[in-house]
Order: structure tokens, then sequence, then C-alpha cells
């Protein structure tokens, strides 16, 4: 009698990850260089007692969360201190957690004359350090290979890698992922750097809009069918304690 209660919430627990999966991707639709996400449902076959039921039941599992690798579309700003990369590739930024990867480029100066993000995380060249700019420039340039300019003298270059397995990068939040210590990385010799743009998150928010009402209804669908099978379930028991 209980099969079928498993089975049940089983593929219940599933949707509402979905859920939370689509309904984070909306929430970052407005989030610059956002990567949306999928998750990826597969179906565990579990034997059963010969004696208490026959072949086997089918347990729905959420076995994976992927990433769209798809860029963004570009936003125009002319704020020479925005960024956006084109084809693959990573920021590197130093966090107080380490060094971490981004696409967002919306870059600042801070109060020492450092490029960074809004939240104080740190640009780093392709040395691994942090891109400091001289006392009273005026002009900034970065080129496509990613070399800063600060009135026509040359700066630093900005370190974009790319990963042997980007799938692995772990998700630190809407901008931030880190990599393995393992993880083998290079630099990138194909992206390229716009300067003056950003780029959006890849978030097609009708195609979400369509997927979390789709969730939604089969997560109804699941809680009926559970309602029904704890109803048949009492109804069993009641006719048998008759």
């Amino acid at each position: 009698m209980e099969n079928g209660l498993y089975i049940g919430l089983s593929r219940q627990i599933g949707l509402r990850h979905q859920l939370d999966i689509v309904a984070n991707n909306l929430a970052n639709s407005n989030t610059g260089a956002y990567r949306s996400e999928r998750v990826a449902f597969h179906d565990v076959l579990v034997r059963t007692q010969p004696t208490l039921d026959r072949g086997d039941l089918a347990f729905s599992e959420a076995v994976n969360i992927s990433r769209d690798p798809s860029e963004g579309a570009l936003n125009t700003t002319n704020n020479p201190l925005d960024v956006a990369l084109r084809g693959d590739g990573w920021f590197s930024v130093l966090a107080p957690q380490g060094t971490l990867y981004t696409r967002s480029g919306s870059f600042a100066v801070d109060n020492e004359n450092r490029l960074a993000l809004p939240d104080g995380n740190l640009l780093l060249d392709r040395g691994g350090q942090e891109i400091t700019l001289p006392d009273g420039w005026e002009q900034i340039s970065i080129s496509p290979e990613g070399v800063v300019f600060t009135d026509n003298e040359r700066i630093a270059q900005i370190a974009v890698l790319e990963f042997e397995d980007e799938a692995s990068l772990e998700k630190l939040d809407s901008l931030y992922y880190r990599a393995a210590p393992e993880q083998n990385l290079f630099f990138s010799e194909q992206a390229k750097i716009i300067q003056g743009a950003r780029e959006l998150s890849n978030v097609q928010p009708i195609q979400e809009l369509v997927q979390l009402i789709s969730v939604e209804r089969n997560y109804q669908r699941v809680a009926n069918y559970l309602n029904l099978e704890d109803e048949r379930a009492q109804e069993a028991i009641r006719n048998l304690t008759r």
C-alpha cells in the first residue's frame, strides 16, 4: 500500500527542488552575467521483495543541476569601467574567501585606486595581482585582450580564465564561483573584452514563467494523487479492522 506514497513523495521532492531552481532563475533575471540553471531527473529502479510486491518501483530523483553556458545579451553603458566578456572565460577576483570567478564586469575604483566590483572584491591581473591605477589618472581604456591603459600608459592585463571542466565550478551565489584546487585552468585566448558594456543575465523570463506554471501544476497533480492514496490506505485499514 505504501509503494504509491513513496513514489509520489519522491516525485514531489524533486518538483519542489525544480520549483526552487526556476524561482531563483526568475529572481536573477536582472542580475548581470547570471547563468540560468536546470535540474535533471532520472528514475531509480528499486527491486522489491517478491513476497510483498511485483516488479520494480521507479523513484524520481533530482541528480544534477546544470548551468546554461550561453552568453547573455550586451547592454551598452559607455561607462569605461564596465566590461563584458564575449566567448568562454571568467574574470578572476580576490575575495575574503580566496580567489573566485565571475562573469560580472561592473567595476569601479576603490579608495586605494584598485579596480574592484561594487562589493569590494578586487579584479586580478594575469600575475594574480590586484590592478592599481596610478594617482591622478584621467582616462582608462581596456583592449579586447584585456590590457589596461591609463592615459596611454600600460598598467596591467586582466586575467580571463577558462577551466578544463567548467561544469564542476562550485556556485557560491548569483555572481561568484569557486574552483576546486585540482581544477586545471588556463588563460583564454578566444574570449574578448568589450569596454563600456555589461553582460546581462541569460535567463529567458517567458520560458521560466512557462516552466514555473508547469512545475506548479505537476506538483498539484502529485499532491492530489497522494491525497487519494492516503484515502485509499485509510479505507483499506478500515475494511481490514471490521
